[in-house]
This record gives structure tokens, C-alpha cells and sequence, in this order.
């Protein structure tokens, strides 16, 4: 039996309030889940299907409000879709709840407690899911589901009381769950992980302390594709590896660019090769344990630079 499902107004983080991203959701027993329900997106203005590529079936979290504790349409709860260029990502905890008592699994309070954001129990009581601001290396499925983009999330409000009540940025965090979740076996076995790790060691990128050039990463590109090697970076930056024995050289070369006007910082890197269409499943792939495809490509770019943009040479 679903619990209450429309949350109070101001029980939903104002980060996301502001956001016209909201839809209404209608629920139906089903047998083709695990709950033995399923929820339909749906357009709080024209009642019809709500989908994550058309933002026009999308609304602001006061006519989605209006529309779910309205009559009209039919509705039973409020979900927010996040988008790829957007900062929230969910992070679903399946079955660890028990409904009655309010009882967390051990696994699931370590993920709850790494991440530290805000955190709601989900419509069925027994499961679990964080908010917060940042990019994941990439989504994953199971006890521990990374929702990004072209998922929505369903919204209770139903707060743990232990939790922020705002939306927090946590990438770092979030690749430290990603990379413990993706290299286990089971929930336990992750959060032993995230338990023995320095998660901002861990999560994080690597970099080198170069030089503190503070450019936007609009700034990086316009002055990397018109810079000395702009032809090579134009042709990196469109996922050719043309000139290079492989892909993976390629990635190296085109972060040793990236290295050099950003000042060696990782962090960018990573955002920036993400914008490129170098970016794809590999990109964040594992290729040794506790260790990421980017990790391991950025970092052999810093070692191969040793020479930075300084904004002074542009005087």
C-alpha cells in the first residue's frame, strides 16, 4: 500500500522548486514489478504522457503542485525530471527500509551518511533516495540505482530527520559510491568499500597544482580550438583519433590540452571532455580496481605536462 503520496509544498527543497521541471505521476497495480506497482509520467497541463525528451510535457513545481492536489486529472504524487546539462542527480536505495519502524539497513546508512544530502523515504516506505548536486561518472542499476538524466524522480518529501534539507554538491561523493557500487557484488560489499576510503581521495579526480588560471570552460574551449594546436583540439575535440595509434592515446593527447589551458586542473577536465564527443561509455569505465578510465587518462596527461596557460600571456 502506497503511503502519502503528494508532499507538503515546503517540504520539497527549494533547488528544486525553482526548477520547470516537474510532472505528475498516476499509479496502477501491476505484476511486472517489484512492488506491484507502476507509475505513468503525465503532463500536468494536458493530463497526457509526460516523457523526458520533450520539455514541453515538463511544468513548474506550482502548476504541477496545483494539478496533484486537484481533482481533475487524476493524479497520484509529483516527480521531477533531471537533465543532463542540469546539477541533481538521484541515487536510489532499494529495500532497505522497514516501512514500520523506520529501520535503515547498515549499507544503506553508510551511503546515506557519504553522500549527506537531503535524503527522503520513497512512496513504498521501503526504499530509499538522495538528492544532490553533481555528475555521476555514469548510472547504474540495483539496490544502488544513479539516476541522472531521462529518469524522473519520483518526490515524496518525507525528509529523514538525520539529513540536510537541501540539495548538496556531492560529485566527488557520488564517484566514490559509483566506483564502490560498480566494483562490488552486493550493497554490503560497496559500503565496506566507502567505509575503509578517504571518499574525497577516492571520488576525486586527480590533479597537479600547475597554475591558477581560472578560465570558464567556455573560455577553455574558444581559446583552445583558436590556439596554436586549435586544428589538432578541433579535431580531438570531435572524437577523431585520427594521427594517434588508438583511442586511448587520443584521450591522453586531447586532456594534455585540456591540461595545459585549464592549469592542470582534473575536475574541469573531466566537465570538459564530458561537452566533447570524446565522452562516451568507456570514458568512465573500470579498469583496475578503485580506478576509472578518466582517472587513469587524466592523470597521465598531467604527468605528460609541464607547461601551462598563464593569463598573463595573453596580455
Amino acid at each position: 500500500m502506497l503511503s502519502e503520496r503528494i508532499p507538503g509544498w515546503e517540504t520539497v527543497p527549494e533547488a528544486l522548486r525553482k526548477r520547470e521541471q516537474w510532472i505528475c505521476w498516476r499509479a496502477a497495480d501491476t505484476d511486472d514489478s517489484v512492488d506491484g506497482i507502476s507509475l505513468t509520467p503525465i503532463d500536468p497541463t494536458t493530463g497526457e504522457y509526460a516523457t523526458f525528451d520533450d520539455e514541453d510535457t515538463w511544468s513548474g513545481f506550482e502548476d504541477a503542485y496545483a494539478t496533484a492536489t486537484a481533482s481533475e486529472l487524476d493524479v497520484d504524487g509529483l516527480a521531477f525530471y533531471p537533465t543532463h546539462d542540469g546539477p541533481f542527480t538521484a541515487v536510489e536505495l532499494s529495500a532497505c527500509r522497514d516501512p514500520e519502524t523506520g529501520a535503515l539497513d547498515d549499507w544503506a546508512r553508510t551511503v546515506i551518511e557519504t553522500l549527506d544530502s537531503y535524503t527522503e523515504a520513497a512512496y513504498d516506505g521501503q526504499s530509499i533516495r538522495i538528492i544532490v548536486a553533481g555528475q555521476p561518472p555514469s548510472w547504474t542499476s540495483g539496490p544502488i540505482d544513479i539516476c541522472d538524466a531521462e529518469f524522473y524522480i519520483p518526490v515524496t518529501g518525507d525528509r529523514l530527520s538525520s539529513t540536510p534539507a537541501t540539495v548538496t554538491e556531492r560529485t566527488t561523493e557520488l564517484r566514490g559510491v559509483y566506483k564502490a557500487w560498480k566494483g562490488a557484488t552486493d550493497p554490503a560489499e560497496a559500503a565496506a568499500t566507502l567505509s575503509a576510503v578517504d571518499v574525497q581521495e577516492f571520488g576525486g579526480l586527480p590533479s597537479e597544482p600547475g597554475v591558477d588560471v581560472d578560465l570558464s570552460d567556455t573560455a577553455v574551449i574558444e581559446r583552445a580550438q583558436y590556439g596554436p594546436a586549435g586544428d589538432v583540439f578541433r579535431r580531438l575535440w570531435t572524437g577523431s583519433s585520427a594521427g594517434y595509434a588508438n583511442q586511448t592515446e587520443a584521450d591522453v593527447a586531447f586532456c594534455s590540452q585540456l591540461a595545459y589551458w585549464t592549469g592542470g586542473d582534473g575536475e574541469q577536465i573531466e566537465r570538459l571532455v564530458r561537452q566533447s564527443d570524446r565522452n562516451r561509455a568507456e570514458w568512465v569505465s573500470l579498469v583496475s580496481e578503485g580506478t576509472l578510465y578518466d582517472e587513469r587518462t587524466i592523470e597521465q596527461a598531467l604527468e605528460l605536462t609541464d607547461d601551462y596557460y598563464h593569463p598573463r600571456d595573453a596580455l
